[in-house]
């Protein structure tokens, strides 16, 4: 049996234990369903970006499965973003698709038109209803509110908390980063058969890199001193937030397409040469690559010098997410940097492709009931951590 390591990060957390963690709440219909109670319609969630709808009248339709709900996230004609329950008043049917620009939402079943600030200005033959008041029957808001470019709901009517109390440490870390000076270089969407806690263990955590990693990014994430990528330090929120600093192998030496690629603009492994961005790497590793940091309960804004990735683990069922993500860089200056960032943006695909390799293999053997508990290193205490703040939600 190994001593114990006085330098574990995880031993300075005893709240969270060292003992297996059950695999029994990714595999129980019950314990999502207190999720989506408990959890899903009380936290403030991520559904876009201001970028999104970046002039008055623009919209997007956003589905949640979890919410049981279809939204439309609008800005209105006064400037002011706002999320609506995308469902006539009337009698229920969808009152907007997909996205645009519009001064109004009519719905296709009866008619029934409202304005970008969700009022009922339109009921034709009005005249045949009865005791009514065009007043007493807007779109039913959503409490919407903005951090950083980044727009977020909360379905609860009466959220415990504000957006940016909610997101406490993890906000005083990342307020003042770009974010309003990076567009999308990249989108990825997928469905994958995992539950959303299996399917976002495999993203916050730096032991499965040497070997899930090893064909694309091998070289520049591990070297002979540090051959597992041991996280270099670690950050735990209250609210369930978490964050920790990946490092890079300090004698990695790009492919002479990186190197040229690298030289442009930043790409997703070489950052070295350019602007410091404050907020990034907190605690000033020296070989450092990039923040991976956990907006709980689904949603994660990693970030390194020059550029960041946003993913968003939608649960669909007990057993299945859509995953959501978006690679965000500075707009490029010249022919140069769109190459690079091109060349970022075919990397980063192709880890994407890696991990997703492994996610529903290990959420057919918890299923299986071959596995019922995991066993977690201290490299994977965001895992931990995970767990500990979702059990103890739902057994609240």
């Amino acid at each position: 049996m190994n001593k114990p390591n006085s330098s574990l990060f995880t031993q300075q957390h005893p709240e969270l234990g060292t003992g297996p963690v059950s695999t029994g709440p990714n595999i129980n219909p019950e314990y999502f369903e207190q999720e989506r109670e408990k959890i899903f319609k009380k936290s403030w969630l991520n559904v876009g970006r201001v970028d999104m709808c970046p002039n008055p009248g623009d919209y997007y339709v956003k589905d949640i499965a979890i919410l049981n709900t279809s939204l439309i996230i609008v800005h209105g004609q006064d400037g002011t973003v706002r999320a609506f329950h995308n469902a006539c008043p009337h009698r229920g049917n969808k009152v907007a698709q997909g996205k645009g620009n519009t001064k109004g939402f009519a719905c296709g079943f009866h008619g029934w038109t409202f304005n970008t600030e969700g009022s009922l200005v339109f009921v034709p033959d009005e005249e045949q209803f009865f005791d009514f008041d065009k007043k007493d029957f807007c779109l039913k808001p959503v409490n919407c509110d903005v951090w950083e470019g980044f727009i977020f709901i909360n379905a609860d009517p009466k959220p415990e908390k504000g957006l940016r109390a909610f997101l406490g440490g993890m906000a005083d870390q990342l307020e003042g980063l770009p974010f309003d000076q990076l567009r999308p270089v990249g989108h990825y969407q997928a469905t994958v058969k995992a539950n959303w806690k299996v399917f976002i263990d495999a993203f916050q955590e730096t032991y499965h890199v040497a070997f899930v990693h090893k064909r694309t990014a091998g070289d520049a994430l591990g070297d002979r001193s540090d051959p597992y990528m041991r996280a270099l330090s670690f950050r735990l929120y209250n609210g369930g937030h978490r964050s920790c600093s990946c490092p890079i192998n300090p004698t990695f030496e790009p492919s002479p397409t990186g190197l040229l690629c690298g030289r442009m603009a930043p790409t997703l492994l070489v950052t070295g040469e350019f602007d410091r961005w404050a907020g990034v790497n907190p605690a000033d590793h020296e070989h450092f690559l990039f923040d991976i940091n956990v907006v709980f309960p689904n949603f994660f804004v990693d970030v390194a010098h020059g550029w960041s990735f946003t993913y968003n683990f939608w649960p669909i069922d007990v057993n299945t997410t859509l995953f959501d993500m978006y690679y965000f860089m500075p707009a490029p200056q010249n022919v140069g940097e769109r190459i690079s960032q091109e060349y970022s943006n075919l990397l980063l695909r192709d880890l994407l492709r890696e991990d997703l390799s492994t996610v529903e293999a290990t959420h057919r053997a918890q299923v299986s009931g071959a596995i019922p508990e995991v066993q977690l290193s201290d490299q994977e205490l965001l895992v931990r951590h995970q767990y500990h703040v979702v059990d103890g939600i739902v057994r609240s």
